[in-house]
């Protein structure tokens, strides 16, 4: 019996995000009718956006299961994807998805079509490539029958005069979907295709926002003001913070560099393989290190002079260096192999005792073991895109924990370049880590995964020896709030049960008769409204996720259960509208009520200053900072300006906050720029003080952020803003003066304005 997954808090919060994004699409264009581009109706389009490793199969599986009747046509450019996909969709993920629910993979039947396009009721998802309805990679292919669905042309199995993609334009009983995994890979010529369906809403699933004919559909929308939120509702990013701290991914990447012959980095792959054997032997871990073996060319190049394939000679120097046959797997097209040589023609035939893996970048989409721990490139030519390709496959942590050992929790990168050419790689790493980045408080973002270079290792700098272990803060959590008399009208509301009227969708009374396929979009989507329908109490629960997981966090699960929440309420009912503000009224009484208590877990009771781990080698030198130096890149302009200010008053001492990390960080009960924790810049202590300095300003206009932040005894944080701020703390005016919101006792907090930094400073340290 296989083992449910329950989704991680990210992931269920994601979840709930799509699906309310489209269910408030289909109410919205149920009363007033969908925007159109000339005349074509425009779908909702969602966009998933999440690293390697963060689930989006569960993800999409769940917002897909939340549509409860439709046909999805769930699509990737890989063959090896939707394989996975398949199998995910009709095992581990099963439970996501409604008891009925038909999964098809590639060609149906003649009777699964039938029931495809003539079902009424009930979920189908129809898992496929690309290539099998792309009509351009059709043609290309001459439309064979074996190597493509001829989804384009009349097929007699198939409902005879028509060719399939027409039935599903004009034949489909039910409202079509369509998910679209590894959606950068799409072309418009594909989108022009699947919008010609007339689907109800696309779900991408890729790093970059979708494009062409996405972004005619988005500027309509944007004007649209019933529209526009709901479809920026729809961008959905996942934190690669939270994947990271879910242990679902290795926490670091390190990326070994020899300008030398490719024997010593395969001496190196090798010796580290055997380390990390090793290492999870040692530890009685459940754990079986793999390296991966990516080549450029399968067979030998005549051009280069070779004799040898590189597959072949990677295998026999493997051989040579003590590795068993048995454990080495050649997943390549190369002619000549060892007779004892394992080949493999798809991931398929990929065994666990296959340790070593040779292969090209054929593997980089639909392969997810995370126990790949090596990536050696055997090219001295490889770029950082060919790198990129294939540097999730090494991203999974084995087993969703993390180790005691960091070598466990790390994915190696062997190239063989020039040192220039390295360089190019390690920013080029540096700028993909930076699309799942997390974003902080300043502006700027900061990756979530670290980047280790073997090629320039610099040393941590340490707290000053005078300081060590005397600088302290205590460490915060979130902890109760006051929703009493919210808790009491859920209890109240779900004791009585609603009237069958307000649980219809707007005029889904008068239309239960009339076909989705009917020329009034109004009509189709007000059935379409009536047809999406969702328990009560699981409605407002996933709306309170949405606002919120701390608060969901605080409220008992037998909260959602009575009459009321057993009852299904469909998209846009009086009941929907209800429970919605009733979830919002919940989400602001917890964030204005929730309470910043100290932590305590044991052992997480305390904060201490960690040492300062440089990123580069340009070093600014400080006098009064409790490191005698930081990394240029550790700041910004204002902040490198400030920094020095700040040390050159002589006053205490000080130090640049990280963010997260080894950072000081404050949890607040909401977002602020896509961040849910607090991380002041500097920390300055003076005398038995600390203050947390915030010179961005991005807290001081936010009310309820700002009265937490000014609530707390230790640090005592103070809000700088360049500028002047009005008395009540609204409007924002350009100068050069500078402005600080800080706790005032028995007084609310008022803006203080003073000429420059170093006097602003100097007022909050009381020294003026």
């Amino acid at each position: 019996m296989s083992t449910t997954i329950r989704l991680f808090d990210f992931q269920e919060q994601a979840a709930s995000q799509l699906s309310d994004a489209i269910e408030e699409w289909v109410q919205v264009c149920a009363e007033h009718g969908p925007p159109t581009l000339g005349r074509t109706p425009i779908p909702f389009v969602g966009h998933l956006k999440a690293v390697t490793g963060a689930g989006k199969t569960p993800i999409l599986s769940t917002v897909v299961g939340d549509l409860k009747h439709g046909l999805v046509l769930w699509t990737s450019k890989s063959s090896a994807v939707v394989d996975q996909t398949a199998r995910n969709l009709l095992g581990k993920y099963r439970h996501l998805l409604p008891r009925d629910t038909v999964v098809l993979r590639e060609r149906p039947s003649k009777s699964e079509w039938e029931q495809l396009i003539e079902s009424k009721r009930g979920l189908t998802i129809w898992v496929t490539t690309v290539g099998s309805w792309n009509e351009a990679e059709a043609a290309e292919a001459g439309g064979s029958a074996d190597a493509r669905l001829n989804m384009h042309r009349p097929q007699r199995d198939w409902g005879g005069d028509l060719s399939p993609w027409e039935q599903l334009r004009t034949k489909l009983q039910r409202p079509l979907y369509v998910v679209y995994d590894e959606s950068h890979n799409q072309t418009p010529a594909q989108l022009d295709q699947l919008i010609g369906l007339n689907p109800v809403g696309f779900l991408m699933a890729s790093a970059t926002p979708p494009e062409g004919r996405f972004e005619q559909f988005a500027d309509i929308v944007r004007r649209d003001e019933l529209l526009a939120s709901v479809a920026e509702r729809g961008n959905v990013r996942v934190q690669t913070r939270d994947v990271v701290e879910a242990q679902l991914l290795k926490h670091t990447i390190s990326v070994e560099n020899f300008d030398s012959d490719a024997e010593t980095l395969l001496t190196e792959t090798v010796e580290l393989h055997r380390q990390l054997v090793a290492k999870a032997e040692a530890e009685r871990l459940d754990v079986n290190p793999k390296a991966l073996y990516v080549v450029e060319r399968s067979n030998p190049s005549a051009a280069r002079g070779e004799v040898v394939a590189r597959p072949e000679a990677i295998w026999q120097f493997l051989r040579d260096h003590g590795v068993p046959a048995e454990e080495i797997a050649v997943y390549t097209q190369t002619k000549v192999l060892p007779d004892d040589a394992v080949r493999v023609s798809s991931l398929a035939q990929l065994q666990p005792r296959h340790r070593h893996i040779i292969c090209n970048r054929a593997l980089q989409e639909g392969w997810d073991d995370p126990e790949a721990y090596i990536e050696y490139f055997d090219d001295e030519s490889n770029s950082f895109v060919r790198i990129s390709q294939v540097i999730g496959r090494a991203l999974r942590q084995p087993g969703a924990a993390h180790f005691d050992d960091d070598d466990l929790n790390t994915a190696t990168l062997f190239v063989r370049v020039a040192n220039v050419q390295f360089e190019s790689i390690v920013e080029g790493l540096k700028r993909e880590l930076a699309l799942y980045a997390v974003d902080d408080e300043n502006g700027g973002t900061t990756p979530a995964i670290r980047l280790r270079t073997r090629k320039e290792p610099l040393d941590p700098i340490p707290v000053k020896a005078n300081l060590a272990d005397k600088l302290s803060l205590p460490e915060y959590q979130l902890g109760d709030a006051s929703l009493d008399d919210e808790l009491a009208e859920i209890g109240m509301i779900s004791r009585r049960t609603y009237a069958d009227i307000d649980l219809e969708a707007p005029g889904a009374r008068t239309t239960r008769v009339i076909s989705l396929r009917g020329d009034d979009d109004v009509i189709r989507y007000r059935e379409l409204a009536a047809s999406m329908r969702r328990p009560n109490g699981e409605y407002l629960r996933r709306r309170i996720v949405i606002g919120s997981r701390h608060c969901a966090h605080l409220i008992e699960p037998t909260t959602f259960t009575g009459p009321a929440f057993e009852q299904w309420a469909c998209a846009g009912s009086n009941a929907q509208r209800q429970l919605a503000a009733l979830a919002d009224r919940v989400v602001r009484q917890f964030e204005a009520t929730v309470d910043l208590v100290p932590n305590e877990i044991i052992g997480e009771e305390t904060w201490h200053p960690r040492p300062h781990v440089p990123t580069n080698n340009k070093m600014e030198p400080f006098t009064n900072a409790i490191h005698p130096a930081y990394s240029r890149a550790a700041f910004n302009a204002e902040e490198l300006e400030f920094a020095k200010t700040l040390d050159a008053l002589g006053v205490g001492t000080w130090m640049r906050n990280p963010v997260r990390g080894e950072g000081y960080g404050i949890p607040l009960p909401m977002k602020v720029g896509g961040s849910s924790t607090f991380y002041p810049d500097f920390l300055w202590w003076t005398g038995d003080t600390c203050f947390a300095l915030d010179p961005t300003g991005k807290h001081i206009l936010d009310e309820k952020i700002r009265g937490k932040l000014l609530s707390i005894d230790l640090p005592k944080v103070a809000l700088i803003i360049k500028g002047r701020l009005s008395a009540d703390l609204v409007t924002h005016e350009k100068s050069n003066n500078v402005t600080v919101v800080r706790p005032r006792t028995g007084r609310a907090p008022a803006p203080e304005v003073y000429p420059d930094l170093a006097t602003a400073l100097k007022r909050i340290a009381g020294v003026a």
